[in-house]
């Protein structure tokens, strides 16, 4: 069962590797999930993160869509990323800074691509069209990895302007 939750976050440092994700392509992430486990770049990129307890996320490692410039836009930047104090590009790993925001945060229980399936649907297909307060607010998307159980789905909202009759 997916639970939300609002959240102010501090801005923070991201460092990765990213790749091109072409239109509404699911398996490319998949692949590249695969490519930088093969390649070693996982390990890599977690030796220059920040301790998930002193972090914004809490995360061991994230997923970063950068659809920011239009979020129904489906052709974007998508990073393998761990946050970090680093704040020049280190090896082939690139700095991405994430400002502010406020976050919408959707759990679930499990690690797999079908918890975090649950946790993208529901917050597009029923609490953003229908919370009657948020909008997306044109920043990031991140997938949110931990330890334990868990998986979370963070969308930046805005609340919606009054519109007077």
């Amino acid at each position: 069962m997916v639970s939300v939750r609002i959240q102010d976050k501090n801005g923070f440092n991201i460092i990765g590797v990213k790749t091109w994700i072409p239109g509404i392509d699911n398996n490319a992430f998949g692949e590249f999930w695969k490519r930088c486990h093969a390649e070693g770049k996982i390990g890599g990129i977690k030796t220059y993160a920040k301790k998930a307890d002193a972090s914004e996320t809490h995360s061991e490692i994230l997923g970063v869509s950068c659809t920011e410039n239009d979020p129904n836009v489906r052709s974007f930047y998508f990073y393998v990323a761990v946050e970090t104090e680093e704040r020049e590009r280190k090896d082939d790993y690139e700095i991405r800074f994430i400002k502010p925001y406020t976050w919408a945060i959707f759990s679930n229980e499990g690690h797999d691509i079908h918890a975090l399936m649950e946790c993208e649907m529901y917050a597009w297909k029923e609490w953003l069209p229908n919370n009657g307060k948020y909008l997306h607010d044109n920043g990031p998307e991140l997938e949110v990895y931990f330890q334990e159980n868990k998986i979370e789905y963070w969308v930046p909202v805005k609340e919606k302007e009054d519109v007077a009759c």
